[in-house]
């Protein structure tokens, strides 16, 4: 959720009520997780919970298992099927009549 739909902000202040902080990219909530603690990050920031979870219980199971998940199994997905069918495709070429004609 963007800070400006969410109802902890201050439309006339340009700032959240809470003084909380909303950082837009993954790194930079790690960053103020880190050095402000998990609880100067907005309840809507999407990496909070899974940050949360990472610090306070790293040996969890399923903490491990979360963490070796990719999220991005789609992406990987379709490209895995575009090398397989590269690969495929060198293996087995197809005749083009226009080779070799000059």
């Amino acid at each position: 959720m963007s800070c400006w739909n969410c109802p902890r902000y201050s439309r006339t202040e340009r700032r959240c009520r809470e003084g909380k902080a909303n950082p837009k990219r993954k790194s930079d909530s790690f960053a103020v997780a880190e050095s402000l603690g998990i609880r100067a990050l907005c309840h809507y920031n999407p990496y909070r919970e899974p940050l949360a979870i990472r610090m306070f219980f790293p040996d969890l199971p399923y903490t491990i298992q979360i963490a070796a998940e990719n999220k991005k199994t789609a992406r990987r997905g379709l490209l895995l099927r575009m090398l397989i069918e590269e690969i495929s495709a060198a293996a087995n070429p197809v005749s083009d009549p226009t080779q070799g004609v000059e």
